[in-house]
């Protein structure tokens, strides 16, 4: 083994300084870390997805939520005046026969009909099906405002349908709430027929897709239970005094209303089985549907129904919650953009509303329809939910399909979403520059979606510019025809507190110019324009909700980056250039970190990308939204997640205990993950290598099961005993990945060990004055174990033959 070199970091931009701790075996502990355990990003690899993994996820999602007083729901969540009691404009008909009859109607069936005063009740549903109808019934007529159980014919207008039992078009997990709500035009368009049919006949969708759903209902049959009607809640804080001369709407309906909080209960409900069906495209595509026979349907509703029958209280809690945050993540995540969504849960009599943004979950108190003045409570939260815009129910504006709006006018879609109904393909984003200028881009390719509620959740797709305009930088210049040059448009809505992207970017390539080191400027991406939308105080639920939680609503913004397109790491043919790109980005990343004080934090397979100038390749380092300024990273977190990609996220980032924030070495791990799954995951360019591929966990399973998995591949005496399962394409990185792997494998076996408490018997063991003392240990590079001058000098040559080193920093 070669002797340890000095600390090898040469940066004037010293690394984050942390406070010492007074054992030697421990890891410096920085403000930084993280609040929460989550990470931030998913990587798809073409691997099955698992139920119990993503509900895993949600959890986590759902784990920091809150519960609010009907009051609050209704005023900052669905923007209900404070005094909609006293409006006439909000007066409700509860006592026109229509209504009363609706109500009779779903109460019947939900909770029976009792036979006399104090008697049992009798006649209520078997099975939660049976339900369905009924209340879509209840919900449209609430939501009239004539109270004569008659739609209107606006082009607003919304109704409710039931979806049950066919599955939503758009997730790799089969997921079907049960009613849901779009705009009336859809379904007046089908002329008796269902909507699916209706879809599948004339614009070839096999069923509604996540995209045309506003908002979605979860129907129980429970008796309030799976709601927690009778279980203590945490409330979240109060808006008002409780000495309001208005009553609150909290206080109007039960004042024995109660409701869980939302976090993690002792219950395990893990090992119930859900369904796990992987869904199959039509035309080859992986996000449609799979076709099942209605009988098909009927078992697995059957199965379903009886694995909830048999969970407890708490359990049934926990399921519905995943189940109504598994609509809300598919509605974020596969529909179309949109930065929060709203549902509602029905158990029998009792009723919820949730609301998912990319910062927070929101329930409200659990509430039974039993008097006038619940019920009410349900009208005016429905109308009021039926009136809300397109763009208050989490669409964002300025997205448009084919210059129509994709909701209220789907006859005019012109696209018959043969690949996938999810896709944004065709849609059209209108946007005011930093220059001034009003352009309209047309959306042409899906890059990557992010999955999940919390977090930045990217949209990353490739557009053209739709301008006539001579002098459009957008198009291709000299060309008579004017082709339309593509470029890279990205969504995202990242912490307000966390640097922009386009800034860090701009610093780099300023210092890049300015200090001579042009070189840099080919390995990193070229910022086009980038436009930042805060969310108003008093105009947006998220202004709203940030005012009302303070430090317990991260607050964000919704940030629209304009890039150059550049080329993934699948177009390169090949071995020694997809070396060379490696080892460009090994050079840039430590630049980035010794001249501009910019550590990226996110190095993942995505985020490598390559240009190609005078017909040479350059590796470029992209998407720097998780990156972060050396300086600041001990000034408190710009947010509440981990960084990274889950499957190359360091050993240590994996390790709910580590308190020591995102080091310098852990992207130079995670550089050696991505070399790693490319060269044993694919056995050529964009071609997956054959099933069982390996080492699918990190991409499909859990923190902790990435975490345990990582743990026996660098503790494993056996792993280096046998060769590593790379492809024969990539035979050539063999002795890169196996050196690299033995330093990362020394430095973790290197770390201290706490120290043993002493037994009673101390004869038994070794006095204190025979053990050696702990010496510090570098927690920053593992003992020297892990540095940038070790990586270099392997990297810096392939096959026997140097690459092109672009610095000699």
């Amino acid at each position: 083994m070669e002797p340890l070199p000095e600390n090898p970091l040469l940066d004037p931009v010293p690394l984050p300084q942390t406070p010492k701790m007074k054992q030697a075996h421990s890891p410096p502990v920085v403000e930084s870390t993280p609040m929460s355990q989550k990470c931030t990003s998913h990587a798809e690899d073409e691997v099955p997805q698992r139920a119990s993994v993503v509900n895993k996820f949600l959890e986590d999602d759902i784990g920091d939520g809150v519960v609010f007083s009907l009051d609050d729901f209704a005023t900052l969540i669905l923007e209900l005046p404070v005094d909609w009691k006293v409006k006439k404009d909000i007066a409700l008909q509860l006592d026109s026969q229509a209504v009363k009859d609706a109500f009779e109607a779903y109460l019947s069936v939900a909770i029976g009909v009792a036979e006399a005063e104090g008697k049992k009740r009798k006649g209520a549903a078997g099975h939660e099906t049976q339900l369905y109808r009924p209340l879509a019934n209840l919900l449209n007529v609430l939501k009239d405002s004539d109270g004569e159980g008659r739609l209107g014919s606006d082009i607003d207008e919304k109704i409710f349908y039931v979806q049950d039992p066919r599955p939503v078009l758009g997730s790799r997990i089969e997921r079907k709430p049960d009613l849901g709500g779009i705009y009336i035009q859809l379904l007046k368009l089908t002329e008796g027929e269902e909507l699916s049919d209706y879809l599948e006949k004339k614009k070839k969708v096999v069923g509604v897709f996540w995209g045309l759903l506003l908002y979605f209902v979860e129907v129980k049959h429970r008796k309030g239970n799976f709601i927690g009607m009778s279980i203590p809640m945490r409330p979240g804080p109060s808006s008002r005094a409780q000495s309001d001369t208005l009553p609150s709407i909290a206080y109007v309906v039960s004042q024995s209303v109660s409701s869980t909080a939302l976090t993690s209960t002792s219950a395990s409900f893990g090992d119930e089985p859900l369904l796990e069906d992987t869904i199959q495209a039509i035309g080859g595509t992986k996000k449609t549907t799979e076709v099942v026979t209605s009988q098909e349907y009927a078992r697995r509703a059957e199965a379903e129904t009886r694995a909830e029958q048999k969970m407890s209280s708490t359990q049934g809690q926990r399921h519905t919650r995943i189940q109504c945050a598994s609509y809300a993540k598919e509605m974020l995540s596969n529909g179309f953009i949109r930065n929060h969504a709203m549902g509602i849960t029905a158990d029998d009599s009792g009723f919820r509303f949730q609301y998912y943004d990319r910062s927070k979950v929101v329930e409200s108190q659990p509430f039974h329809i039993l008097n006038n003045e619940s019920k009410t409570l349900l009208m005016a939260m429905v109308c009021q939910l039926n009136k809300l815009s397109t763009e208050k129910l989490g669409f964002i504006p300025n997205l448009d399909l084919n210059k129509f709006d994709h909701l209220r006018h789907p006859e005019q879609l012109t696209f018959k979403f043969e690949d996938d109904p999810s896709a944004l393909v065709g849609a059209t984003y209108t946007f005011t520059g930093s220059d001034g200028r009003r352009r309209r881009l047309k959306i042409t390719k899906v890059l990557y979606r992010a999955e999940g509620i919390i977090g930045r959740c990217s949209v990353v797709v490739e557009v053209v510019c739709l301008c006539e305009e001579a002098d459009c930088v957008w198009h291709e210049e000299g060309n008579e025809e004017r082709n339309q040059k593509t470029r890279v448009m990205k969504i995202s809505f990242p912490s307000k507190t966390r640097p922009c992207e386009d800034g860090l970017i701009g610093e780099a390539r300023s210092k890049a110019e300015s200090s001579g080191q042009r070189w840099a400027l080919n390995h990193l991406p070229e910022v086009i324009d980038s436009i930042t939308f805060p969310y108003h105080e008093h105009t947006t639920v998220q202004g709203r909700l940030k005012k009302h939680l303070k430090d317990d609503y991260e607050e964000r913004v919704m940030r629209v980056t304009f890039l150059e397109k550049l080329h993934p790491l699948s177009e390169l043919t090949d071995p020694r250039e997809y070396a060379q790109v490696f080892y460009d980005i090994l050079q840039i990343h430590q630049w980035l970190y010794e001249c501009v004080g910019i550590l990226h934090r996110d190095l993942s397979s995505g985020n490598i990308m390559f240009r190609r100038i005078d017909g040479k390749v350059y590796g470029v380092l992209n998407d720097f939204d998780l990156s972060s300024r050396v300086r600041d990273m001990n000034h408190g977190p710009t947010s509440k997640q981990r960084t990274g990609t889950r499957p190359f996220m360091s050993f240590d980032l994996l390790d709910y205990r580590w308190a020591g924030g995102h080091l310098y070495r852990h992207d130079l791990e995670s550089l050696f993950y991505i070399m790693l799954c490319l060269a044993c995951r694919y056995e050529a360019p964009g071609v997956p290598a054959p099933e069982p591929r390996p080492y699918s966990q990190w991409f499909s399973g859990t923190d902790r099961e990435i975490f345990n998995d990582k743990n026996t591949f660098f503790t494993s005496p056996f792993v280096l005993s046998e060769d590593l399962p790379i492809q024969p394409y990539f035979a050539d990185f063999e002795p890169w990945l196996k050196h690299i792997y033995y330093l990362i494998s020394e430095g973790y076996h290197a770390r201290p060990r706490r120290p043993i408490v002493p037994m009673d018997d101390a004869n038994n063991l070794d006095s204190t004055e025979d053990i050696p003392p702990q010496t510090s240990f570098n927690w920053q590079t593992l003992a020297g174990q892990v540095t940038y001058p070790r990586l270099s000098r392997l990297m810096s040559s392939f096959r026997g033959v140097p690459l092109e080193t672009r610095w000699s920093g």
